[in-house]
């Protein structure tokens, strides 16, 4: 196949009859097609630009971006990095690594190397899993595990990472065994060697698949992207050296060594914006912090008489702190510079106070911790991370620093959050310095996700709300889309019929003139009994129907379930601290028929082991709308008043985010996670009476249009438990 551009190489690629049918006969997909066309425009644009490319479930989009970006970049020796929201994701991307290998071949092309950099929890510890095989029984279990350790000490691969360990094992069932065998920042530098291989990869690679967290500290100039091999190790296997890619020379070919990147690939892009926040939402206790200072002080070669010293403020700090919640018995935070005058003075002076006794600890930190430990190092990031929050609040004007204190003891910490952190992101298409005195040039950004919209709007006005969540302008974005299947699975809907809202006194509502009317489960909200006890008899219903995945917003929604129903041992209830994929196996092996859990909304494919559908049922109990926390709150409306706008137009714009954001949720979890194959069909039960196609959420732009009329013609759920054909003719949506 001789081809010269890469429109040519993609269209050869996707087109009916074209290689992904004659190499793996999958079937042939237009809006696939269409997508890999588009994908290719945003690749040869001349300058840094951004597409917005919306993919809904059973187009194929991973694929469909990832092998134009791997023929691109074999033709030109440029760097992308892949970020994703989940982890599941980017095993996902690491299964089609073979086909863009065979892709490549088959093409005669330039293999393209591809790394992970994933966090050290998603590692196998070959000492922890030693650990765990010592303390085991079972003879057979033992052998396994001793032959998986073996494995991980000598060979990189799959294996490598936790969530692949059961593969490599069967037949017993070892409570949290992902949580036992897991990478921690307590292990030592030579327990961690695949971590920090990745890590090296990554420095190299053509592609690097790493998540939003990642990408977000990146483009705030941390160089996530580049880390040293530790001397005490063998360089990398010849397996790993691979995948870490070599440096290219000649035209085109990128120069050793480079860290720089050329394209970012965005997948679940409607998650970024809550990515970079989670980076800037902090809370740092005093009181840890002391404790910190005085296990790791002769680690750090500190002197016992500053250290005392920087422990006996910090102390003075919590003092601090826990003193003024008194003068605030009725809230959960307040903002630092409302503190009354003399609030205020004692508050900056315990604050300068730690910093003149932590100053003579910052400038020594590392001196001596030991290399082999990679907690340590944590650790003195943790206190130099707390001294620049205290920095902050004396010297940073534009962030809303807030003091919050727990519900039950009133403990204080320093509290810090940043809902307008998504903004960030742009720097991405405007360039950023790096540490180390390297620039990172601007990117090409390709935002996708099967939600990037939520709206009736047609054309970019469709993605507003997400490009304005990303600081990103109108005239960034040069290419936009949306690609839909005009078939892919069946769902038949059954809504609540006229219940109980979930709240007593549902007058919880986040209302203000004009305001979005919001219900959210707030801080001591009582449940209606009378809803509980109608969602129990649903779940019930939808179980005696064939296989179920019950999704609730909170692990507490999980404990109310579970008390009423203590004797049903076919329902596996998630609870707080379990993993959820224990569940997952035993709802395979059939010993339980359904699962209950608030972790399973995205990122999570629960079929048979051989990939066939398993679930009959998605039951989602209410729209899962979580109210911001008291600092998001007051932070956000300090931002606006700043700004010469009202408390009013800040809460209103708070909860519409509120709102888009659960709306997303509520589609990943009710259609995404039922519909994951052309043939699947699933029947979709929601017990939240506040849904439907003529009540407060009518779902407009959620449901996928090829859905709406089984969702138009939806059954009702009665009070009694019976299931009954809808008396009334809803309004007809307008689809834009």
């Amino acid at each position: 196949m001789k081809k010269s551009t890469l429109y040519d190489f993609v269209d050869g690629i996707f087109e009916q009859g074209g290689l992904l049918s004659e190499l793996y006969g999958m079937e042939y997909r237009e809006q696939q097609h269409q997508y890999a066309l588009d994908v290719c425009r945003w690749l040869q644009l001349e300058q840094p630009a951004v597409a917005m490319l919306e993919g809904e479930t059973g187009i194929g989009k991973s694929l469909a971006y990832l092998l134009p970006l791997a023929v691109h970049l074999s033709l030109t020796g440029q760097r992308a990095l892949i970020s994703t929201y989940t982890v599941h994701l980017i095993h996902q991307l690491n299964d089609d690594k073979e086909k863009v290998r065979a892709m490549l071949d088959h093409l005669q092309l330039r293999p393209v190397a591809i790394a992970n950099r994933l966090g050290r929890a998603q590692y196998i510890s070959a000492s922890r899993l030693l650990a765990l095989a010592e303390t085991t029984d079972n003879a057979a279990t033992k052998k396994q595990l001793l032959a998986l350790h073996k494995k991980v000490q000598k060979q990189y691969g799959p294996h490598v990472y936790v969530k692949h360990w059961s593969e490599n094992t069967a037949g017993f069932n070892l409570g949290d065994t992902e949580s036992a065998i897991a990478l921690t920042e307590h292990c030592s530098t030579d327990d961690a060697h695949w971590y920090r291989a990745d890590c090296e990869a990554a420095s190299h690679a053509d592609i690097v698949l790493t998540s939003h967290t990642c990408s977000m500290l990146y483009s705030r100039g941390v160089n996530v992207f580049k880390h040293a091999l530790p001397a005490s190790r063998l360089p990398l296997p010849e397996k790993a050296k691979a995948q870490a890619g070599g440096a290219f020379t000649g035209s085109g070919q990128r120069e050793a060594g480079s860290v720089k990147f050329t394209y970012l690939i965005a997948d679940e892009a409607d998650r970024m914006p809550e990515a970079a926040e989670s980076i800037l939402r902090l809370r740092s206790s005093p009181r840890r912090i002391s404790s910190i200072l005085q296990e790791m002080y002769e680690q750090a070669g500190w002197k016992g008489t500053d250290t005392k010293k920087a422990c006996q403020s910090l102390l003075g700090l919590q003092r601090v702190l826990d003193e003024t919640g008194n003068l605030f018995a009725d809230t959960r935070c307040i903002l630092s510079k409302e503190l009354p005058a003399h609030a205020s003075l004692r508050y900056i002076s315990a604050i300068k106070d730690v910093m003149n006794n932590l100053k003579p600890l910052i400038g020594k930190t590392g001196a001596n911790i030991p290399t082999g430990s990679e907690a340590s190092a944590d650790k003195i990031n943790a206190v130099k991370g707390f001294y620049q929050s205290l920095n902050n609040v004396l010297n940073d004007k534009k962030q809303a620093n807030c003091i919050a204190w727990s519900p039950v003891n009133r403990q204080g910490s320093i509290a810090i959050d940043e809902p307008f952190a998504g903004l960030a992101f742009s720097r991405f298409v405007r360039g950023f310095s790096l540490t180390g005195d390297h620039n990172q040039p601007p990117l090409s950004v390709m935002l996708t996700s099967g939600t990037l919209g939520l709206s009736g709007k047609s054309g970019l006005a469709r993605y507003t709300p997400m490009r304005s969540a990303l600081g990103l302008k109108e005239s960034d974005v040069k290419i936009w889309g949306h690609y839909a299947p005009k078939h892919y699975g069946e769902i038949r809907f059954v809504l609540a019929g006229e219940v109980a809202r979930p709240f007593a006194g549902e007058r919880a509502n986040k209302r203000a003139a004009g305001m979005v009317e919001v219900s959210v489960e707030v801080e001591g909200a009582q449940y209606n009994e009378a809803w509980l006890d109608y969602t129990t008899r649903m779940l019930t219903t939808a179980v005696d129907s064939g296989e179920t995945l019950c999704l609730c917003p909170s692990f507490n929604e999980v404990e109310e379930l579970q008390h009423r129903l203590p004797e049903r041992q076919d329902i596996g209830f998630h609870g707080r601290g379990t993993r959820l994929d224990n569940l997952i196996e035993q709802l395979q092996r059939g010993v339980i028929k359904v699962i209950v859990t608030p972790s399973a909304w995205e990122g999570v494919s629960i079929r048979q082991k051989n990939g066939q559908q398993l679930l009959k049922n998605i039951m989602v109990t209410r729209i899962p709308l979580q109210p911001p926390n008291a600092v998001t709150e007051n932070t956000f409306a300090a931002r606006y008043l700043e700004n010469g706008r009202s408390k009013e137009d800040a809460l209103r714009s708070l909860y519409s985010r509120v709102r888009d954001r659960a709306l997303r949720k509520f589609q990943q979890g009710l259609i995404g996670r039922g519909i994951r194959a052309n043939n699947d069909e699933i029947t979709a039960w929601v017990a939240d009476p506040r849904i439907g196609p003529d009540r407060q959420h009518r779902l407009m732009g959620i449901i996928p249009e090829r859905f709406v009329a089984n969702y138009q013609g939806a059954s009702l759920f009665s009070a009694e438990g019976a299931v009954i054909q809808r008396s009334v003719t809803p309004e007809i949506l307008a689809w834009l």
